[in-house]
């Protein structure tokens, strides 16, 4: 219980205020970037923090160390060894934790301004690139969008019980929400590589089907490039490769800052797609068995 009041707490807007909860952690984890260390990383986020105010609720991050993960469970699985003391992820991920592990306690807020969800191509790719986004900008203007992150990510999952989230229901849970691609005879195939690590944007279904806000998306690009879209799951540290291989002709590309001129995770042969999804929080999660 004490999770869900935190986490209401934070949203609701307790911002500028300091947060006993929420101390100062040896190390933090993030999902691996592809142009930076870890230490770099982290200090460009410290630094986008401080140029917006040092919004974060509690905590002087001055003297933490950071960690990369290949995958959202290496990570989680640090943080419930004591590895690291706290994961950062974007808002919508770590609401969606705490709504389905009841060891997952919310404790701050950093504010990293314009942050966006792409996809990515190789260099050499542009023209289905500018076919993607001209899918992207048709689906921003008829609301398409909007609506699957109203069903997909706001009010995902629509039922927050126990028995719902953690087991009694879940076939019941992955039926409602399987996502099915359209095929089309003798139409080109694309393979999209997903991470699986940002749910509910993007993740992997009990019966191991991609699922959530990204897939949608996929799906409704298919169906109007009328291309057949083929979902690979890769690791976070495996995206240019993928790329490179021809394992992927497309990449799930995540947590891009539109305010920053060189990205630290987007190599050299890699350009992106124009923003599907925006966002300007993140929220910092720790590990907490206490049952109270």
């Amino acid at each position: 219980m004490r999770k869900f009041l935190c986490l209401m707490i934070l949203v609701l807007g307790l911002t500028f205020t300091g947060c006993a909860y929420c101390e100062e952690s040896d190390y933090v984890g993030f999902l691996t970037r592809l142009r930076a260390t870890p230490e770099e990383f982290f200090m460009l986020m410290k630094k986008t923090w401080s140029i917006n105010g040092w919004i974060i609720t509690g905590g002087d991050h001055t003297t933490s160390k950071a960690k990369f993960y290949d995958t959202l469970m290496l990570m989680q699985m640090a943080l419930s060894r004591g590895d690291i003391q706290e994961m950062i992820l974007p808002d919508f991920v770590a609401e969606y934790l705490a709504k389905i592990n009841k060891d997952y306690s919310p404790c701050c807020i950093s504010n990293s301004g314009n942050m966006a969800l792409c996809f990515g191509f190789l260099k050499d790719n542009k023209d289905l690139r500018d076919k993607w986004n001209s899918a992207l900008r048709a689906m921003r203007d008829d609301n398409t969008l909007a609506g699957f992150e109203n069903k997909y990510i706001r009010n995902f999952p629509k039922d927050t019980s126990y028995d719902y989230i953690y087991g009694i229901d879940k076939k019941k849970r992955d039926k409602e929400n399987a996502i099915r691609f359209d095929r089309f005879k003798d139409a080109e195939t694309i393979r999209v590589a997903l991470t699986g690590d940002l749910p509910p944007v993007d993740f992997t279904a009990e019966d191991g089907t991609p699922a959530g806000y990204s897939v949608a998306v996929l799906a409704e690009i298919g169906k109007r490039l009328h291309v057949n879209i083929m979902p690979v799951n890769i690791s976070a540290g495996a995206r240019t490769a993928a790329l490179v291989s021809g394992r992927a002709d497309i990449v799930f590309w995540y947590e891009v800052n539109e305010s920053l001129e060189t990205q630290p995770d987007v190599p050299d042969e890699v350009i992106l797609s124009e923003p599907y999804l925006v966002w300007e929080k993140f929220i910092h999660v720790r590990y907490d068995d206490d049952d109270d």
